[in-house]
């Protein structure tokens, strides 16, 4: 038995979300202009899929009309666009938070969201922290931080959204955007990823294969403590994408892995590799690892 669990539960989104906004024309204009072009640095494509939703917030339902946004708190790089999705029975809003205390990067507004399904886009082009709530239940909040870290490999670049080094005291959810530098892209079919997680002694926690019609793979390292002494696959829990789009077909959201990863004040680090593009096995694959280290307090002497 496979002992990687697979979570399903997008499946539902993707479909509500070809049907509110398929023919979109944003959509159309970014499906036409998927031609292959020279690899360059950010990769042109890099800048289409700023308009195409990669993470997904949801609202679900509440038999009191009361929901919080799931997650509550994400980490995301500069340039990413999140999706939030209104599964309520109720009508709910994204609005930024702004006072005399806090303003945020940048403010926006999604108004009152369609109910069953609905859904609101925003793409964060500026760095920083975004609380926002919602005005129809003003006590929920909730909080985006965007950064504009990257790591830069010999093959691909990992851009990241949130802290790392990373504070294990303080767990965080980290969504890394890995871009390769040495292939064309987009690819005509997809790109297949390995993502391999290591610990400090270079022994592999987790690793799982991923397709990315786009050849970008975002994926979010979601932390977990662990009462197991010895870590194993089984311990570590993967789900996506969390958006598809045109026609459920083109691969461009956000896949996420949770484990026992980044709860200990130790390193760790994430190879990447691409095993495959459009159905030919890369032989060897292209790949890099790069180092997940943690915040240590050091005090001067």
């Amino acid at each position: 038995m496979n002992p990687i669990k697979i979570h399903h539960k997008n499946i539902a989104l993707s479909l509500l979300l070809v049907f509110t906004i398929i023919g979109s024309p944003i959509l159309l204009s970014i499906g036409a202009s998927y031609a292959q072009k020279p690899a360059t640095f950010p990769p042109p494509i890099l800048y289409q899929l700023k308009d195409i939703p990669s993470y997904a917030i949801t609202i679900p339902y509440s038999s009191q009309g009361n929901s919080h946004f799931e997650p509550g708190e994400v980490n995301i790089p500069l340039g990413m666009t999140v999706i939030w999705f209104n599964n309520d029975h109720s009508y709910h809003t994204v609005t930024t938070l702004s006072n005399s205390s806090y303003s945020p990067p940048e403010k926006f507004d999604s108004k009152f969201i369609p109910v069953n399904g609905g859904s609101f886009i925003h793409t964060f082009n500026k760095a920083g922290i975004y609380d926002y709530f919602d005005q129809q239940h003003p006590s929920n909040h909730a909080r985006i931080i965007v950064t504009s870290g990257m790591e830069k490999g010999n093959n691909m670049n990992m851009l990241i959204g949130g802290y790392i080094p990373f504070n294990a005291s303080n767990l965080a959810r980290d969504t890394l955007r890995f871009v390769p530098t040495g292939i064309s892209l987009p690819p005509s079919i997809s790109v297949t990823y390995n993502i391999t997680i290591l610990d400090a002694k270079g022994k592999p926690l987790f690793s799982h294969n991923y397709d990315d019609s786009d050849g970008i793979l975002d994926l979010e390292l979601v932390p977990m403590k662990s009462n197991s002494t010895k870590i194993s696959t089984a311990d570590f829990t993967t789900w996506g994408p969390d958006f598809r789009s045109q026609e459920a077909f083109r691969t461009t959201g956000t896949f996420h892995i949770q484990g026992p990863i980044l709860v200990k004040d130790s390193p760790y680090s994430i190879k990447a590799e691409i095993v495959q593009k459009d159905n030919k096995i890369l032989t060897p694959p292209i790949s890099d690892i790069f180092p997940i280290l943690p915040k240590l307090n050091v005090t001067a002497k």
